[in-house]
């Protein structure tokens, strides 16, 4: 009986201890877990939940020559933007103006002043669920979403800070801005490439040249509309959705031109009216060509600049690469058969002209004996341009990697206008 005592208690003892470290264990791993993200949402690691992060957008007055590059402050111009700016920071177009100060008056008269508000940098920000009345701000790493905070507004300090009703006023507001500033180059570009195809003539496919101008039209339609997409969440998504079918339609038109560019550079053994116009009709495609991968660049902008940062720049333009090669190497065999075939028809594009062949040849013999040009006879300065300009190979495009989602945004105000100035362009 007495070692059976003692051996309960040994068990007793050992059991206490399991539940003891159980415990300990079981606590670590809800405080680690405490955090993680549902309904389909990526995992993340809380950064802090026991202190809010206090959020205060910061107005300064700077020297005029704080900014030596004028050209980098974008007006803010539209009406609605505007009006959310200065519900977000009241009186900063106003004190652009440096007149309710007399020595910012002075100072305005003799150097000029500029007024900066900064809104912290942020993602589209949810709803917190470990705190009443706050929304989280995220935390990006190598792999994505690290972790996150709560976020909630704070008193200003008079004459020092503004503070937005809502942090998530604030985030919007951000987005809004860099949104507006995306598309609007974006559409900018976009017009460009509508002057380039409305320039295509003599094109006899027909339907082919209906489904360019339908995409391009539909596309240009998203960044012409970007105030009420960038305002309305709902409207926003439909758009995104939509991007994916104009992806879609922009990569087969641009694979159709890829492949009759490829079928022209198989032809051999043409006589140079059959190669002039050859020409003609390639040069169509290859403007079709060129304003397709424009135009699945800029639907590429679109998509990254509608997910206001949340989905990665690598996402958005990962089929970019495919395209383009697929563009190169069709360049290539063309720029290949110009460069035979220019070759074996003796044509010179820089002295616009090509020498006599066959009967021709004959007849000019003698007098170019003694002429030389005779024995040359000049060509279309239109067919040499279209020679240079399909051999040359230029239609490599430079891929936007900026990520102004991510960084500050800073508005300056002067002259009672506010401008946005990116943070990239700062010198």
């Amino acid at each position: 009986m007495e070692y059976i005592g003692i051996g309960i208690c040994v068990i007793a003892v050992v059991a206490i201890c399991i539940f003891i470290v159980k415990r300990k264990k079981n606590a670590k791993e809800a405080n680690q877990n405490e955090d993680v993200k549902t309904d389909g949402e990526e995992r993340a690691i809380a950064v802090s939940n026991d202190a809010p992060v206090e959020l205060v957008i910061e107005m300064e007055m700077l020297p005029a020559e704080t900014i030596k590059d004028k050209n980098a402050l974008v007006e803010i111009t539209d009406s609605n933007l505007l009006a959310h700016v200065n519900n977000l920071v009241p009186g900063l177009a106003q004190a652009g103006n440096a007149v309710n100060n007399v020595a910012q008056a002075v100072e305005a008269a003799n150097v000029g002043v500029l007024y900066r508000a900064i809104i912290p940098a942020g993602t589209k920000l949810t709803d917190s669920k470990a705190m009443e009345g706050a929304v989280r701000g995220f935390y990006r790493g190598a792999e994505g979403i690290q972790g996150h905070a709560n976020l909630v507004a704070v008193e200003a300090q008079k004459g020092t800070a503004v503070v937005a009703n809502t942090v998530a006023a604030a985030m919007g507001v951000a987005s809004m801005v860099v949104g507006q500033y995306y598309m609007t180059q974006i559409n900018a570009e976009l017009g460009a490439i509508s002057d380039g195809i409305s320039e295509i003539q003599n094109f006899q496919d027909n339907e082919y040249r209906s489904r360019v101008f339908s995409l391009l039209a539909h596309v240009k339609k998203i960044a012409d509309f970007r105030t009420e997409i960038l305002e309305n969440n709902e409207l926003r998504i439909s758009k995104i959705n939509q991007l994916d079918s104009l992806d879609e339609e922009c990569t087969q038109l641009l694979g159709q031109a890829n492949l009759t560019l490829a079928g022209f550079a198989k032809k051999t053994n043409l006589d140079y009216e059959e190669h002039e116009k050859v020409v003609g009709n390639a040069q169509n495609w290859f403007m079709y060509q060129k304003s397709l991968l424009d135009v699945l660049y800029r639907i590429a902008d679109l998509r990254y600049t509608l997910h206001l940062g949340a989905v990665s720049r690598e996402q958005c333009i990962a089929i970019l690469s495919t395209y383009t090669k697929q563009v190169q190497d069709t360049q290539s065999m063309l720029a290949a058969w110009h460069e035979g075939t220019t070759e074996r028809l003796k044509i010179d594009t820089d002295e616009v002209r090509r020498k006599r062949a066959g009967f021709d040849r004959v007849i000019h013999f003698l007098p170019g004996v003694f002429y030389k040009d005779l024995n040359y006879r000049s060509i279309e300065k239109s067919t040499a341009n279209m020679i240079r300009t399909q051999a040359s190979k230029e239609s490599t495009l430079s891929i936007d990697k900026s990520e102004l989602y991510l960084e500050d945004v800073q508005l300056i105000a002067k002259d009672g206008k506010i401008y946005y100035l990116p943070e990239t362009k700062v010198e």
